[in-house]
């Protein structure tokens, strides 16, 4: 066991998973990226005229700037968000069910394929300090994300701590995703460790409603206006900054 700080309270822990988006990544600034390619894509299917209608589907109160941090872009999977696409295009188009779906499906791919991770991802304060800092001193670090995981592990290069992670768990590596505890129950299962053992540090009530669900410590980072007040009935700890985190030296 080790001692690792997060602000001013302590705790002992073999391990800590990080959420990707919102708390080593700017979220906004990638989702204003990402949705923009994708409503291009969506355009391109149903025709112009209708960009007001996918940004509001996808969280968007006012585009690129104003978003709803419970809504689809900050919560859901891209497997929810394709289905909500597939949605949209139904209504605005008629077309037969399994065609909006492929149509969907092609949405999220070309988006993806057209992205460039250096352009769409800028890192938080302390990252990847943090996470380097954690291994070499022997406590288990890794990623829970509702991201995918070739865009994770895209992600995990740029910040050059590929090399230092002991697991990167998506959506695609168990049953159910945030808020569910599986990821939390996989992590504990790879080494053999209790849930309390774990703390679960992410910028979303989703991020700790799992680390609840699974019996770890929820760590809740602020990142907006309002989201001390949003997390605080779920988190264990809150902190400011991935920098209030750091490792007791032996």
């Amino acid at each position: 066991m080790k001692t690792v700080w997060f602000g001013d309270v302590q705790v002992q822990l073999k391990a800590v998973g990080f959420d990707k988006d919102g708390t080593l990544f700017d979220a906004i600034s990638f989702w204003a990226y990402i949705d923009q390619l994708r409503c291009s894509e969506f355009s391109g299917i149903v025709g112009p005229g209708y960009e007001q209608d996918w940004h509001a589907l996808m969280g968007w109160r006012h585009y690129p700037d104003d978003i709803d941090y419970n809504g689809t872009l900050a919560i859901a999977t891209m497997a929810e968000e394709i289905i909500l696409a597939a949605g949209l295009i139904y209504q605005k188009t008629g077309r037969p069910w399994f065609q909006c779906k492929q149509f969907a499906e092609q949405v999220f791919t070309k988006a993806d394929q057209s992205m460039v991770i250096a352009e769409a991802f800028s890192k938080k304060p302390g990252v990847p300090e943090v996470i380097i800092n954690l291994k070499q001193h022997g406590v288990n670090t890794g990623i829970l994300t509702s991201d995918s995981f070739m865009r994770t592990e895209a992600c995990m290069k740029l910040l050059q701590v590929d090399e230092f992670l002991d697991f990167v768990i998506t959506p695609e590596k168990v049953k159910y995703g945030k808020p569910n505890p599986d990821m939390v129950e996989s992590c504990c299962s790879m080494f053999n460790i209790l849930p309390s053992e774990l703390a679960v540090v992410g910028d979303s009530i989703v991020d700790l409603k799992m680390a609840k669900a699974a019996g770890s410590i929820a760590v809740g980072l602020v990142t907006h206006e309002g989201s001390r007040e949003s997390l605080g009935e779920f988190a264990d700890i809150m902190i400011e900054s991935m920098m209030d985190i750091r490792v007791e030296q032996d």
